[in-house]
């Protein structure tokens, strides 16, 4: 299976939380690549196809930041 792309839009002003929400991907097993960009207030995330769009978005959460929106593979999903 060819692996996902997920975006999301995220709660984000400095950069300590830029950081706590890189540091919550790097403990996701599956997760091949990520980008955490403060400017634009988005996370991409490459993963493996058998990681979900759903444990991705819940680690985002665990950070307590809110995110605003997200999309899996370029379709907009529900947060």
């Amino acid at each position: 299976m060819s692996p996902n792309q997920y975006k999301f839009n995220v709660q984000m002003g400095c950069g300590g939380c830029s950081s706590a929400l890189e540091d919550a991907l790097k403990g996701v097993n599956g997760i091949e690549s990520f980008d955490v960009s403060l400017e634009s207030k988005t996370v991409s995330v490459n993963a493996e196809s058998s990681l979900s769009y759903e444990s991705v978005l819940a680690a985002l959460k665990a950070t307590g930041k809110t995110v605003h929106s997200g999309e899996a593979n370029g379709q907009a999903r529900e947060i």
